[in-house]
């Protein structure tokens, strides 16, 4: 039987200096997370143009955002990737900033004009962006739930993987075995 990916180790900064305080993201497991992502009831899956560095990661994110139904957030330039896959449903292209600025209130309406995101989800996204969006989202609204399935370790999220920046096979299956929990 083959072993889950443990993405609980390696909980440290990705870059050093990044330390916050004393409330810092705990690191969960696959199926964890992937069980806290389909009970969530509005998931926004936010992504960002380090995809492009690894290219098989716009087919997974499409593949996490079919098996929620959850509408993907473009940030940056990223929405080429899903163009060139032909996959536009639920696919919406916004500023990272200005995405952020919305989630920050209680009474924006969400992408879609149905209501306040309750989960998001970042991937993809250059750290230190990433980085900023948590820490902006961690003190100015605490109702949504801050998810990084990233390859990096960040501490303003609620949830996150271990540093699996050198790992991409690692990271590969960890973001499968979500999908896979997505699924059941």
């Amino acid at each position: 039987m083959k072993m889950a990916v443990d993405t609980t180790k390696n909980p440290i900064p990705f870059e050093m200096a990044q330390i916050p305080g004393p409330e810092m993201a705990k690191t969960y497991a696959t199926k964890v997370m992937g069980a806290i992502i389909k009970k969530s009831k509005r998931p926004l899956l936010v992504v960002g143009a380090e995809l492009f560095e690894d290219p098989v990661m716009f087919d997974k994110v499409i593949e996490m955002a079919k098996a929620k139904n959850m509408p993907i957030a473009a940030t940056a330039h990223s929405v080429k990737g899903f163009v060139d896959r032909g996959y536009l449903e639920n696919v919406h292209q916004i500023g990272l900033h200005p995405l952020t600025n919305y989630l920050r209130f209680a009474d924006w309406k969400g992408l879609d004009g149905q209501g306040q995101y309750d989960a998001v989800i970042f991937m993809g996204i250059f750290y230190k962006f990433a980085n900023a969006m948590f820490a902006t989202l961690k003190n100015f609204n605490r109702d949504i739930k801050r998810i990084s399935l990233d390859r990096y370790y960040h501490v303003n999220a609620d949830m996150t993987f271990g540093n699996l920046a050198f790992d991409p096979d690692g990271y590969h299956e960890a973001i499968d075995e979500v999908i896979a929990a997505l699924k059941k």
